[in-house]
């Protein structure tokens, strides 16, 4: 019960309320009982004073046996008792509702002093000797109320009991209830849920602290939206790091790998030269080949600083507003013997003042690369179309040739580092496997798209300028 009572601040608020209730209540209770007493004997006095001054006017004017009648009726008149002196302060005679004999030794003053108001008036007479009166006001009917009281307290103490918890529960519910509320919202904003909102119609300090408690609220909405969205972002940027580190970790073994063979191969063609075995004795041919084989790993080396100059973080686009139409024209000029000598006929349809801002010695390596490959692995006697054209607002440069169909499962990997789709035709057929993965690279850069697919006639690459 102690428990329950700490925890609840409604049930606090109540049980003290009811108290100070009861308290007040029988505070009130003595006041009245006491009051009556009190006030009746105040009353008594004010009213006696003035009406037993009258009193002592007419008793100077009258005969001893018309002051004693008049005395009797003023005692039973105000409910008094009286008592009559002579001027040396002896009784004479008593008059009114608590009549006795005075017995020779005893002290009326004494006898009544404890029943009420006790005052001493003189009687200067104008014929005959002087007296004196004591009137004594009794507390009888002061006495007579708190009986009343005394008799219908078991009700009042019922009915204040029955008023002092109605008062309590509805004080406490009206003080408690907007701090429950209060404390609700509390609870829910510890509990991550900011969409709940304080009522808004007060304007004390309650109401001040629910508008506090919204607008916490709503920064707490705010601050953990924003700290949502950067832990987005971070785990993007780790996602991307470790999708960097895992890149160049295979791309370190490709290289690994690629340059291993090469080297192997120098190897044992220089070591058989050396010491003279089987057909190395042949020192011409087989320099030749080893020629090849270094001619090989030196534009596989070329290509890899490439990717690693790109890669590097000081690496930045130098930008200028470039013409692909000189461009294009400038790179089939380049690769127009070894087109004639296969017997490959180019197409062209060239949009005239098709300009781009891009780097011109990266995008112009673009270029070679994508034309160079398809000089390379169209057949001979075969064709080659290059376009330039515009859709939905943007340059696009397709190259088209005529080639075997590539499986639709492979394209994606055509872009990769060190990739070829016939590994019979490496170094002589299949490049250094890093032209494609160096293209993707520039055109990311750029912030231009790229796209591979079959056509009726063979592959097709198209290259989207934003």
């Amino acid at each position: 019960m102690k428990k329950y009572i700490k925890e609840h601040l409604a049930v606090k608020i109540f049980i003290l309320t009811a108290v100070l209730l009861f308290a007040v209540s029988g505070f009130i209770y003595g006041m009245v009982a006491f009051g009556v007493s009190k006030s009746y004997l105040a009353e008594l006095d004010e009213s006696l004073d003035e009406s037993t001054k009258n009193l002592i006017t007419q008793l100077t004017q009258v005969s001893e046996s018309e002051m004693e009648t008049m005395l009797k009726m003023y005692a039973l008149e105000y409910g008094l008792s009286i008592t009559l002196k002579d001027k040396n302060g002896k009784d004479l005679k008593s008059f009114g509702q608590i009549e006795y004999k005075l017995d020779p030794d005893t002290d009326s003053e004494k006898s009544q002093i404890s029943k009420g108001i006790t005052k001493t008036y003189f009687i200067q007479r104008k014929s005959g000797p002087d007296y004196q009166i004591l009137l004594f006001g009794t507390k009888q009917r002061a006495n007579a109320a708190l009986n009343s009281l005394n008799r219908i307290l078991p009700v009042l103490i019922g009915i204040s009991i029955f008023i002092s918890l109605v008062i309590a529960l509805f004080y406490s519910r009206y003080v408690t209830n907007p701090i429950l509320k209060l404390s609700k919202v509390s609870k829910r904003l510890s509990a991550l849920d900011f969409q709940i909102r304080c009522p808004e119609n007060r304007s004390d300090e309650i109401g001040v602290l629910g508008e506090n408690l919204n607008q916490l609220s709503e920064k707490l909405e705010e601050a953990l939206g924003e700290l949502k969205e950067k832990n987005l972002l971070l785990q993007e940027d780790i996602l991307h790091e470790k999708e960097m580190e895992q890149q160049q970790l295979a791309f370190f073994s490709a290289v690994s790998h690629e340059l291993k063979t090469p080297v192997t191969v120098l190897k044992g063609q220089i070591q058989g030269m050396l010491y003279g075995i089987g057909g190395y004795k042949d020192r011409d041919k087989y320099l030749k080949r080893s020629y090849e084989v270094v001619d090989s790993m030196d534009g596989m080396i070329r290509e890899i600083l490439s990717v690693a100059r790109i890669k590097s973080s000081g690496f930045v686009l130098n930008r200028v507003r470039v013409s692909l139409n000189k461009m294009v024209q400038g790179v089939i000029r380049n690769l127009e013997d070894i087109a004639i000598d296969k017997g490959i006929q180019i197409h062209t349809a060239l949009l005239e003042h098709a300009e781009v801002m891009a780097d011109e010695a990266q995008f112009e390596k673009v270029l070679s690369n994508v034309i160079g490959n398809a000089v390379k692995y169209t057949p001979d006697n075969g064709n080659i179309w290059i376009e330039i054209f515009r859709e939905d607002g943007k340059l696009v440069i397709s190259v088209e040739n005529e080639a075997d169909k590539i499986p639709e499962e492979e394209i994606p990997r055509l872009f990769d580092a060190f990739y070829r789709r016939d590994r019979s035709r490496n170094r002589k057929t299949g490049g250094s496997g890093l032209g494609l993965y160096i293209v993707k690279m520039i055109i990311e850069l750029h912030g231009f798209c790229c796209q591979f697919h079959n056509t009726e006639n063979g592959v097709e690459i198209k290259i989207t300028c934003t």
